[in-house]
């Protein structure tokens, strides 16, 4: 149901506005309007400031979070600007540590670099002090595939100005340096670049210090350093995580700063008469609104104004659903057609009901039921799926009607205590087909609830849907019915009365519609054009109706093809009749049914609720209800 709401407005001296937001605001579900935009017509209202000041130490809490846990607190004791201090004392020790570690991990990886680069020369003998000396001999460290190292041994090793030392082998590559003379400097690099020779820059400097000693001695230096510079980032990092003794002062500054921030976000919403005097404007659910009015009459500072008639106001009311716990979870279905507008019939205790007969009906297997129960419990608990909770109902419902068709993962064990969809096909169909009738005439019915409510009177006369619609249609199914039974004939009088009157009515809504507005009836293009229009609209509706209800066809049809698969399946689990059942055959095959012809059930039944019910009486057209409180 839609929860009735109330228009409010709370006033004070802006000297007391900070108290307000904590005192009342903070704790109630308030949807705010721009008060400066609804009271357009009222003089003398300024917005308040809309610069948040408490922005920046916000973002600091918030990434220092991202560095440290910092402890929750609900509530603050500390003041505003002591939280202010704390944070400012506290922030600037986790940032300097924080740029530390950052500083220390970027060395961290230039020193596994270096040491990786230089790991497949250490068993050379050199001074790599003496690498930029070289002035005459080119010096090229590097590795090459050991296929290419073989035609160098063949041809170049022997070469008097080519000097290859191998420093390391593995499977794959040959690690070592190549000397030649600086003049021939082209020709050798072509030749090791022809032998897939890849180059290894060694440094023989490391953060500006020149390095001395063969590359073994350079590498324990650099170890130790590494090590170093490991334990100084372990050691920074514990003390950002554990917080220092600083943790719960931050905690208690961050839950103050966190409410400042709320207040001063609040005051954008709020306007200033001359006066000074703050101006609140929104919407509340009745019962809430009835709650502060309460707390506020002994608050002699504030002014809590009921403004049912909303004389200034421009927005409409916000629908807020309130429906028991069961029926809840299938507001999920109603949110993606639309929300009810305020005062429209909220579907979603409709969808409840007809969504998990119409799956039962469609899907009526005891067990299988009980395993999508299973599942999307597990799901809602678990996961907080709010569609779980909806699968656990539907489930129970094709558990019902599995008793009722005698089916238990397509075994046919029992009695059924109704009857087995496959074995009259003809009563199965007609029975969905009746099903869609009677659902039809429901949502005409709510139609017309909702005509009422709206006090929308063409639509609740002339509409489709409304009662020229609905007499109509009864009056046809009537008609059907005393055909099909052999009835006695109809006097020509009644349907005159009953089904031509209804679709004259029908088909001339827009005119008589104005007609009973007191507006003037203009014919857009003309008395033909608005014949033809009329024609095809009139057409249009019609089979609207034929179409609509013939869809309900798929309930028998899918009950029908539950059982017609389950059968296939029973029937590929033992290649003789007289055989036992294949067990992991009949487990893969409920598997597969229950995932594909479930899947398909649930969205037809979804089809079904939106096509041809919702169509008939639902427009979906409301705006959601924020909670200010909740949203910040």
């Amino acid at each position: 149901m839609v929860e009735r709401m109330m228009y409010v407005n709370l006033m004070g001296r802006i000297a007391d506005l900070d108290r307000v937001i904590e005192k009342y605001v903070s704790r109630f579900d308030i949807q705010f309007e721009y008060a400066t935009r609804e009271l357009a017509e009222a003089e003398g209202l300024t917005q308040l400031s809309s610069v948040n000041p408490y922005q920046d130490a916000l973002n600091k809490i918030e990434h220092i979070e991202k560095i440290t846990k910092i402890p929750n607190v609900k509530k603050s004791k500390m003041s505003a600007e002591e939280a202010m201090r704390v944070l400012k004392e506290t922030a600037e020790n986790y940032e300097s540590r924080y740029a530390r570690i950052k500083e220390l991990e970027k060395q961290k990886q230039a020193l596994e670099n270096f040491n990786r680069s230089l790991q497949p020369f250490i068993s050379m003998r050199f001074d790599m002090a003496k690498l930029s000396g070289f002035n005459l001999i080119l010096v090229t460290f590097g590795k090459m595939p050991v296929s290419n190292f073989r035609q160098l041994e063949a041809f170049l090793y022997d070469d008097p100005e080519i000097l290859f030392v191998q420093a390391d082998r593995t499977k794959d590559y040959i690690w070592g340096l190549y000397a030649a003379p600086v003049t021939m400097k082209e020709k050798v690099d072509s030749i090791f670049l022809s032998l897939h020779f890849e180059r290894v820059h060694i440094e023989n400097k490391f953060d500006g210090e020149t390095l001395s000693g063969d590359p073994e001695r350079v590498m324990r230096m650099m170890d130790e350093r590494l090590s170093g510079v490991l334990a100084e980032i372990s050691r920074l990092t514990a003390q950002n995580d554990e917080g220092g003794l600083d943790a719960p002062l931050l905690a208690e500054a961050a839950a103050k700063i966190r409410e400042m921030y709320f207040i001063s976000e609040t005051h954008k919403y709020a306007s200033k008469t001359f006066k000074d005097v703050f101006v609140f404007v929104g919407w509340m659910a009745e019962r809430d609104a009835i709650v502060l009015q309460r707390e506020i009459a002994s608050d002699d500072m504030v002014m809590f104004v009921n403004d049912s008639d909303k004389v200034l106001t421009t927005s409409s009311p916000p629908t807020k659903l309130k429906n028991p716990p069961v029926i809840r979870y299938f507001e999920f279905f109603t949110a993606m057609y639309g929300l009810p507008s305020y005062g429209e019939f909220d579907p979603t205790p409709f969808v409840a009901v007809t969504y998990t007969i119409l799956f039962g009906l469609m899907f009526g297997d005891l067990g299988q039921g009980a395993i999508i129960a299973l599942l999307g419990f597990y799901l809602y608990k678990r996961k907080d799926m709010q569609l779980g909770a909806i699968m656990t109902i539907i489930g129970v419902s094709s558990m019902f009607f599995g008793l009722l068709y005698g089916s238990v993962f397509g075994f046919e064990s029992f009695e059924p205590l109704w009857y087995h969809p496959a074995g009259d096909i003809n009563s199965t169909l007609l029975f969905a087909i009746g099903v869609g009738i009677f659902l039809i005439l429901s949502v005409m019915a709510l139609n017309i609830i909702n005509a009422v409510r709206q006090k929308n009177w063409g639509k609740l006369i002339f509409s489709p849907n409304g009662i020229a619609g609905l007499v109509f249609y009864s009056a046809v199914i009537g008609i059907v019915l005393s055909v099909i039974y052999n009835l006695h004939s109809l006097a020509v009088a009644l349907v005159i009365l009953f089904v031509v009157l209804p679709l004259v009515l029908i088909a001339l809504r827009e005119p008589l519609t104005k007609l009973i507005q007191g507006k003037k009836i203009g014919l857009q293009g003309g008395v033909g054009m608005f014949a033809l229009e009329t024609i095809i609209e009139l057409f249009e509706v019609l089979l609207t109706y034929f179409t609509n209800t013939v869809s309900f066809v798929r309930v028998g049809a899918f009950a029908l093809s539950h059982a017609g698969m389950m059968s296939v399946v029973m029937l590929l689990s033992r290649s003789a009749p007289e055989e036992r059942h294949n067990l992991i055959v009949i487990i893969l095959g409920n598997i597969i049914v229950m995932l594909l012809e479930g899947l398909v059930v649930g969205i037809q039944v979804l089809r079904l609720e939106f096509y041809e019910m919702f169509s008939r009486f639902f427009a979906g057209e409301g705006r959601a209800f924020h909670s200010y409180r909740k949203t910040k």
